[in-house]
């Protein structure tokens, strides 16, 4: 019985701490869709201000062809302790064939 309750605990902590990252994800995948870019953001932090960055797809360096239609966008906060950025649309998105993501530091 004190094991059943231990483990309890430790996957509530563990949900806890799993919760407090900032991922972000519209739209759903399915089998026959194609990775259309990878990009890990990194902005070099500033002492008290918030720092942000937009990213765009298609830009000016893609050799892609410009009519797929986006099923999916992705932000995954790689610091799961709470102090990760934040991931907002700014343009197009699910359904459109271009996008704006708009990376927000705390």
């Amino acid at each position: 019985m004190k094991f059943a309750v231990a483990f309890i605990v430790l996957v509530t902590f563990c949900g806890v701490l799993y919760a407090q990252s900032h991922h972000m994800q519209w739209g759903n995948t399915t089998h026959y869709d194609q990775l259309l870019q990878r990009l890990f953001v990194k902005k070099s932090s500033s002492r008290m201000q918030t720092v942000t960055q937009e990213v765009s797809w298609p830009n000016a360096t893609n050799t892609q062809p410009r009519n797929r239609t986006i099923t999916c966008i992705k932000a995954l906060d790689q610091y799961v302790n709470g102090k990760g950025g934040y991931a907002t649309l700014r343009a197009g998105g699910v359904g459109f064939n271009h996008t704006t993501v708009r990376f927000k530091s705390q």
